[in-house]
């Protein structure tokens, strides 16, 4: 076991510290009013995709322990292919509100989406390579497709000046590796997975457990993305392009880091929890937090002592994003330490309690961002803080995560 959690460390830490050395080169390169139109449409698509997990991967890593497990994964598959068809339809939807289809920007976003549709297939291959804890072939494709793209863009940022159209050429790149990435985890999966027919009993079991963490996912998605589209058509894209310079290059390579640490042992809490062989889920708890709090707190010391210079030296004119990186570097601590304990209440089966405290944080976000980003919110006066509001409210409910997932865990175990 301690082989595999070394191998998804390095393939994971490499690979996303390859990502963060392509999207700084992409931010020195690429003007900000490019990096804030490159998100919004990334924005619209994945707000689109609402129903993305509603809680389906999850369930299906509690019941990684059953003996029948082809015919868990057959019925899966299947729940997984309705849920993404449900997911293109809204996101279509969403772009013919805000009238995309009618600009420059669709065909981007035609190529933004058929990536998300090759994402979302390879991720329910991954799963069940996961559950199965071949680690390894895992974590190939992920590693393919991040390396991949990062090589891409940093081959854009030096031939700048010969692409006459950034925002295609990242379209295209992405499209491009995401049907490898698909092609890949389907071939690796092909001797290790086997799909049964689907049954319906457990399809209503599925959805059955699953049913609490439906409005979880929801308000998730909408946590995670909306407030880009405030910050966008409040503010520009200039403030959206400043503000995601930290939210979507800089935080989410640290999250997927803390992803690498634990994901690993999600299958074990399972298993723990099948046999109620408690003191092992404590020493799971110990490693991942240790192993977390040591990495993400010296990174945290580094970006407070040294931000501004840091900032100043590498990224001269990002340096009005110093007091956002100082607000959002807290949370892939906070995540990085207490995500195994929400992932620990679905694998006791406390699936409900943990969609009520993930909700609950999902919902704070929403309205801490209605009231902390915009100048005002139907004719009443807000805030409008815009990219300083954005970060507070990004950080703030993870504080509330943090203390409310050891709580009910502590009561639980």
């Amino acid at each position: 076991m301690k082989e595999k959690f070394v191998i998804s460390l390095i393939t994971g830490l490499s690979s996303n510290v390859l990502f963060l050395f392509a999207s700084y080169l992409l931010l020195l390169k690429l003007d900000i009013a490019s990096v804030g139109i490159w998100v919004f449409l990334n924005t619209v698509v994945n707000l689109g995709f609402l129903f993305i997990n509603v809680g389906f991967d999850s369930i299906h890593y509690q019941y990684s322990g059953k003996e029948n497990i082809s015919d868990y994964i057959g019925t899966y598959f299947m729940i997984k292919v309705v849920v993404l068809i449900i997911n293109i339809i809204i996101t279509l939807g969403l772009l013919a509100i805000l009238q995309i289809w009618s600009i420059q920007f669709f065909a981007f976003s035609l190529l933004l989406l058929f990536s998300k549709i090759f994402f979302s297939i390879g991720n329910i291959f991954i799963v069940n390579l996961r559950i199965k804890i071949k680690i390894f072939k895992a974590e190939i494709p992920n590693f393919f497709v991040i390396t991949g793209n990062s090589l891409s863009i940093i081959y854009l940022a030096f031939n700048m000046s010969h692409i006459s159209d950034p925002i295609l050429y990242l379209s295209v790149s992405n499209f491009i590796f995401y049907t490898f990435f698909v092609i890949i985890i389907v071939y690796l999966s092909k001797n290790e997975i086997k799909i049964n027919k689907p049954n319906k009993l457990l399809a209503r079991n599925y959805i059955k457990d699953a049913k609490p963490l439906i409005f979880f996912s929801i308000v998730s998605v909408i946590a995670t993305y909306f407030g880009n589209l405030i910050l966008y058509y409040s503010f520009g894209n200039e403030s959206l392009g400043y503000f995601s310079s930290v939210n979507t290059y800089l935080i989410p390579v640290l999250l997927l880091i803390s992803g690498s640490i634990s994901s690993i042992y999600l299958t074990l809490f399972s298993q723990d929890f099948e046999r109620e062989d408690f003191n092992s889920i404590k020493k799971t708890l110990y490693i991942i937090e240790n192993y977390s709090s040591i990495l993400f707190l010296s990174i945290i010391i580094i970006i407070l002592l040294n931000g501004e210079l840091i900032i100043s030296i590498f990224l001269p004119t990002f340096v009005e994003v110093v007091p956002i990186l100082y607000i959002m570097i807290f949370i892939p601590y906070f995540v990085g330490i207490s995500q195994p304990y929400s992932w620990l209440l679905v694998a006791g089966k406390k699936q409900k309690i943990n969609a009520r405290v993930n909700s609950f944080v999902s919902i704070l976000i929403i309205i801490l961002m209605l009231y902390f980003i915009p100048q005002e919110l139907f004719f009443f006066q807000t805030l409008g803080l815009g990219v300083i509001g954005y970060a507070l409210a990004q950080t703030i409910p993870w504080i509330f995560w943090t203390f409310l997932c050891r709580y009910y865990i502590n009561k639980t175990l």
